[in-house]
């Protein structure tokens, strides 16, 4: 076997390598994936599916902030258009007061919730 081997590599030479270097090609296309540096985490490798997952959890965190500056916005309008009736009416609307007293807590308690999570966040990283 040795001797066969040895002949075919001695008279065959470049096609015995071509069919090696061609079965080694065709070993890393099919066998190795294509990964690129992670999104959330450039130290990691990821393939196509892992690249398309992080760049669901990145557009859902933005739609989340999205919606959260939006309500941001509804809330100052909310208190800026109560202040603008009392001001025009000269008397102040108890029920709109206590809304507005509400929403500024809501607001209060929101980012309080939100330094305390990433404060445990920190925490259990570390």
């Amino acid at each position: 076997m040795k001797n066969l081997l040895g002949t075919l590599f001695n008279h065959e030479r470049y096609q015995t390598i071509s069919v090696i270097v061609a079965a080694a090609m065709l070993l890393w296309f099919y066998g190795c994936e294509s990964t690129c540096p992670s999104l959330l985490d450039p130290s990691a490798k990821v393939n196509r599916t892992g690249l398309q997952m992080e760049l669901d959890i990145i557009v859902a965190r933005a739609e989340a902030g999205i919606q959260d500056m939006d309500k941001q916005d509804r809330l100052k309008d909310m208190i800026l258009q109560q202040a603008i009736a009392a001001g025009q009416a000269g008397t102040v609307n108890p029920l709109a007061l206590i809304t507005s007293i509400g929403a500024v807590l809501g607001i209060g308690a929101g980012a309080d919730n939100v330094r305390k999570r990433i404060e445990i966040k920190k925490l259990t990283h570390s």
